[in-house]
């Protein structure tokens, strides 16, 4: 196909380019490896050309020997050393070929691993939460090796593919240009069915990985949720869901196959065809006297070399098509539009937070804040209050730029983060979530993770300010202890304190909290607590509280009803106001007191309070039921 062939699209509108527009994608993602790439697929052309030679050689000498032309010693010696310049063309030419493919290859993949990951850092959340896991995993991992095996392999054999019927083509043109036309019809012919079979296979090729990281994605939710699949007796029905996945990827494979076979079939035979094209034109031609036996022999003879070299291009072209599949979803990936760049950075003056106006929606047509205002003074305290999906967690997510805003602003220091680098906007800010994400290694690695320059004493002080340190020097390997995938070897308070730790390492002076120990026993929330004041101690803090107790010191606390802010003020004022604030304050006093097994306690609607470090912490009595009950 030619440039002009209009890029169709498959049924999920995924656009589905020509083989001509692969190569060119593929060969501006080489940039400075181009010249390997070039090198490999022109040594391994030269290779199946000097195959051509030996072929074109041992012909000659069968076809002059067979019109009875006698052997000399300075024939032999002509012969022998055209065989073995063959032969050392081809082992040089493929060693050459060999080196610069896979080095290519390798080189290629590493670089697109890397460009990746980067573009996956500055794309919004918004895409990441649109994508499940396993698609990204796959895209790094099964479609990668896919595009490491056409650079290494399907990419050189395509030039080989095409080395030998030069070669022989030029052969037969030396001998009788007729001949040679005859023998390029077929191959004319077939072209068109070639690139019509590879353009369809091309969208069955995209829907087939699509299966696959769907499949890959049902595995990892499968394996990560495996305890909580046993707890409630699922496993039958987390198989299930794999399984269904598997077969909907293994149909996928064989619907491909099934709707190829016709066209890879029609394209075998219609190159074949020349074989009796060939073999009627030269005999033709020796009848006519217009070529000799020798002529006619070596045409013949030279046939199938000819055309069984090109018919083995059906087998490079799943391979093909398969990579040029994993090429277009690592382009979802690298051409994804990333959050627009300051056009003139800007430092912030100060470390006060104000929205203007903020408007926000996950999804076109939806709105998670409307209309929101409000100013944050640095050193400060600010609690975000509310029911769940009144937009809470939506303002904590917009500050780091997670997101960007529709309509309205969102300024630190009196300056858009939009006007902040990404980089320098990342060091104002610690984000302390509910949700721990520890990283494998050890737990001096994770804590040392807040700063990259963190010398051992000040892990060490970090992990003290945590209150961490006494149960990571009772470990058997004490900060050299691995904490498992995701952190899995330590407990749910010592995974938020190691959490901590390396917030309090970063220091950051803009702390978002989503209330920390909301899930945490009152012995872990007590260290954790304390762990926290070290955190936000003269910082700009803003906090989403689930337990409305921690927040009763704060310096303001906004109150938010369906993604806008419907109160707004300190605890007492709130409380008296009458409105949202004081139902949700009356709610969690009554569940503060509720035990298990009997009656609530009384004490006069009050609630037994213990003095936290960010507020009046409540701990309501559990009873343990009585004898029989």
């Amino acid at each position: 196909m030619t440039d002009t062939v209009a890029a169709m699209t498959d049924a999920t509108g995924t656009e589905v380019r020509s083989d001509l527009e692969s190569f060119k994608r593929l060969w501006a993602l080489a940039g400075p490896l181009r010249g390997r790439v070039l090198a490999g697929i022109v040594f391994r052309f030269a290779q199946s050309f000097c195959l051509g030679l030996a072929f074109a050689t041992a012909i000659s000498v069968i076809g002059a020997l067979a019109a009875g032309a006698t052997m000399t010693y300075a024939w032999a010696w002509q012969v022998t050393g055209l065989m073995a310049l063959s032969l050392g063309g081809q082992l040089l030419f493929g060693y050459l070929s060999a080196t610069r493919s896979w080095f290519a290859s390798f080189a290629l993949a590493g670089e697109l691993r890397l460009s990746m990951l980067d573009r996956l850092r500055t794309l919004p959340l918004g895409f990441h939460l649109s994508r499940n896991k396993g698609d990204t995993v796959t895209v790094l991992t099964s479609d990668m090796q896919m595009l490491e095996s056409f650079m290494s392999d399907a990419l050189p054999r395509i030039a080989q593919a095409f080395g030998l019927p030069v070669a022989v083509l030029l052969y037969l043109a030396w001998l009788d240009w007729a001949v040679a036309l005859a023998a390029t019809v077929s191959i004319a012919a077939g072209v068109p069915i070639y690139l019509w079979s590879s353009h369809r296979l091309a969208a069955l090729g995209i829907h087939r990985q699509d299966m696959q990281a769907e499949a890959a994605a049902r595995m990892i939710e499968y394996v990560q949720g495996i305890a909580v699949i046993r707890a409630f007796n699922r496993v039958a029905k987390g198989q299930e869901d794999f399984r269904a996945a598997l077969k909907a990827f293994r149909d996928m494979s064989v619907n491909m196959v099934m709707k190829l076979t016709a066209p890879l079939v029609g394209f075998s035979l219609t190159i074949m065809l020349g074989v009796p094209l060939l073999i009627c034109v030269a005999g033709t031609r020796l009848l006519g006297g217009a070529i000799d036996t020798q002529t006619a022999l070596a045409a013949l003879m030279l046939v199938f070399a000819l055309y069984g070299s090109l018919v083995g291009l059906v087998a490079v072209m799943e391979l093909t098509r398969m990579a040029d599949a994993s090429l277009t979803r690592m382009d979802r990936i690298l051409t994804a539009k990333p959050l627009p760049l300051p056009q003139a950075a800007r430092e912030p003056r100060g470390f006060a937070v104000s929205f203007d106006a903020v408007d926000f929606g996950y999804t076109a047509g939806s709105s998670a804040l409307d209309g929101v205002t409000f100013e944050i003074p640095e050193r400060s305290m600010t609690a975000i209050v509310g029911p769940s999906g009144a937009g809470k967690s939506t303002i904590l997510n917009l500050i780091p730029r997670f997101w960007d805003v529709d309509r309205g602003a969102i300024s630190v220091g009196g300056v858009d983060i939009r006007d902040i680098e990404a980089e320098s906007l990342n060091r104002l800010i610690t984000v302390v979530f509910q949700d721990v994400c520890l990283f494998s290694g050890t737990i001096f690695d994770n804590i040392a993770f807040g700063r990259k320059d963190a010398s051992v004493e000040e892990v060490e002080a970090a992990a003290r300010a945590a209150q961490a340190h006494d149960f990571i020097i009772a470990l058997p390997e004490g900060y050299a202890t691995r904490v498992g995938e995701g952190g899995a070897a330590l407990s749910g308070g010592e995974r938020q304190r190691v959490s901590i730790a390396r917030a309090i390492l970063k220091d950051a002076p803009i702390v978002l909290l989503d209330e920390a120990t909301a899930a945490i026993d009152p012995t872990n929330e007590r260290a954790i607590q304390a762990a926290l004041q070290s955190l936000v101690a003269d910082k700009t803090l803003i906090v989403v509280a689930h337990r409305l107790s921690t927040i009763r010191a704060a310096d303001q606390i906004l109150v938010m009803d369906r993604g806008q802010i419907v109160e707004h003020g300190r605890h007492e004022t709130l409380v008296d106001a009458g409105g949202l604030y004081q139902g949700l304050w009356h709610h969690w006093t009554e569940a503060a007191q509720w035990r298990i097994g009997a009656a609530p306690i009384s004490n006069k609607g009050k609630p037994d309070f213990q003095r936290g470090p960010l507020g009046l912490r409540p701990f309501p009595r559990v009873e343990q039921p009585r004898s029989g009950h």
